[in-house]
């Protein structure tokens, strides 16, 4: 029996690894921030995810607004993905960074799902806007030989 593909588990982890890039205090204005992910082929996306701060400020995404039913995460293929948590996301204006606290994430393909756990997860800010990009290897926390251990990442995502 062959692995999954790496670029299948890249894709759902990077969509995820986007959500995962923002949170915040309760009482603050709510934000939003849509992702994009595309790894060999493969896209997973998704808009309006609904943050408990806007940028710069520290803030939590809520992963019942990215995870389908009350989001609109996506994958091509027979992908499927899953926030397991709501992260919380620090943005770092002078290094034109944002840090996500951690990131869990399931991605189901072919049937066969993998969970990846990564804390201290950053991207880079393009420019002065609040777009980042994310690259990153993250480690295999749950599923068996068939799961890419780690799965290479890549995202976009944007804060509004």
């Amino acid at each position: 029996m062959s692995r999954i593909s790496p670029k299948a588990i890249g894709v759902l982890v990077s969509a995820l690894a986007v959500t995962g890039l923002a949170t915040g205090p309760a009482h603050a204005a709510q934000g939003a921030v849509d992702g994009t992910i595309t790894a060999e082929g493969q896209t997973c996306s998704w808009t309006d995810g609904v943050t408990s701060d806007t940028s710069p400020n520290t803030l939590t995404v809520d992963n019942d607004t990215i995870n389908q039913p009350g989001g609109n995460l996506s994958c091509t293929g027979s992908t499927t993905a899953a926030l397991n948590n709501d992260p919380t996301v620090t943005f770092d204006d002078t290094n034109g960074t944002a840090t996500v606290d951690l990131l869990d994430v399931s991605v189901t393909v072919w049937g066969v799902t993998c969970r990846y756990q990564a804390s201290d997860v950053s991207a880079q800010r393009d420019g002065d806007t609040r777009t980042y990009t994310a690259n990153a290897d993250i480690p295999l926390y749950q599923g068996g030989w068939l799961c890419p251990d780690p799965a290479s990442v890549s995202a976009t995502f944007s804060f509004r």
